[in-house]
């Protein structure tokens, strides 16, 4: 046996394998964690075997998803934001489900894009936290793309924290410098800020 091999003791409980002396999935006495093997179990269980060869995607999901943002923006763009809301949470589902062994960056983008949109529609709203909540989501998916910036940015005014919107604003602006709509913001931002000043 090999110098750098080392026995782990476990137990199998259906679906799940535990460590054998407590009985537990992640067990610090033990100084094992076996939820990452039992998740990945989780997720190959349902395809039966039927591990399809890399870089497939599932086109079928793909076209579901871009068919619910199209329609999402429709909605938004004819101002019935509360059914653009409901198109967009249904796409971010769906990107979800992407199984474990597509692309991440496909699902990165898709995300992305739907969450960034459900936040403009949540702003139109004046849902500000909800906004607020899709903004990071997107800044932590996809933090170079200026529009998470903005659409924070945005709802951080809505929520009255101006100086965090600025922030916001100047971070999305050094990811895209040329954004004429984030310059707008920003300047109205500080507008705010110096309004309360005044007062």
């Amino acid at each position: 046996m090999s110098a750098g091999f080392r026995q782990i003791p476990l137990v199998a409980n259906g679906d799940q394998v535990n460590c054998r002396a407590h009985n537990l999935e992640t067990c610090a006495a033990c100084d094992l964690d076996f939820a990452p093997l039992n998740q990945l179990c989780k997720n190959l269980k349902p395809i039966n075997g039927q591990v399809p060869p890399p870089n497939i995607v599932t086109q079928n999901l793909s076209l579901q998803i871009t068919r619910l943002k199209d329609e999402g923006n429709k909605n938004f763009h004819a101002q019935k934001y509360t059914e653009a809301i409901k198109l967009y949470s249904l796409a971010v589902d769906m990107a979800f489900q992407r199984p474990v062994w597509e692309s991440s960056g496909l699902a990165k983008d898709e995300l992305s894009v739907c969450l960034s949109n459900r936040a403009a529609a949540y702003i139109a709203v004046e849902a500000w936290v909800d906004a607020y909540v899709d903004a990071m989501a997107v800044i932590q998916i996809r933090r170079d793309w200026s529009k998470g910036h903005f659409r924070k940015g945005k709802a951080l005014i809505g929520l009255k924290r101006y100086d965090e919107a600025v922030e916001a604003f100047k971070l999305g602006l050094g990811f895209e410098p040329n954004s004429e709509e984030m310059r707008i913001a920003l300047k109205e931002a500080e507008a705010l800020i110096n309004q309360l000043q005044k007062e």
